[in-house]
């Protein structure tokens, strides 16, 4: 679902929510996803302000050093293929 929101000086905000498919679905599914996602993200111009939210149904796991300013000093879980 994509949402958009004019502010002043001809600037938007975009609000886009998304959920992947996940880790049980076939790798044609996730790869639909991410390219339906990437579609529509490349039709935000450049001046607009963009969110992307949702549930991806990745986890990054624990290595805060790889993820830095991305995965604070409390994640649980482990990495998947996601």
């Amino acid at each position: 679902m994509t949402m958009k929101l004019h502010l002043k000086r001809g600037r938007s905000v975009i609000l886009i929510s998304a959920y992947a498919p996940t880790m049980s679905n076939d790798d044609a599914d996730k790869e639909a996803f991410c390219d339906n996602r990437n579609s529509v993200l490349w039709t935000v111009f450049f001046k607009d302000r963009l969110f992307l939210l949702g549930d991806f149904n990745a986890r990054v796991g624990r290595d805060a050093e790889t993820w830095l300013r991305v995965l604070g000093q409390h994640s649980v879980g482990n990495e998947n293929s996601n």
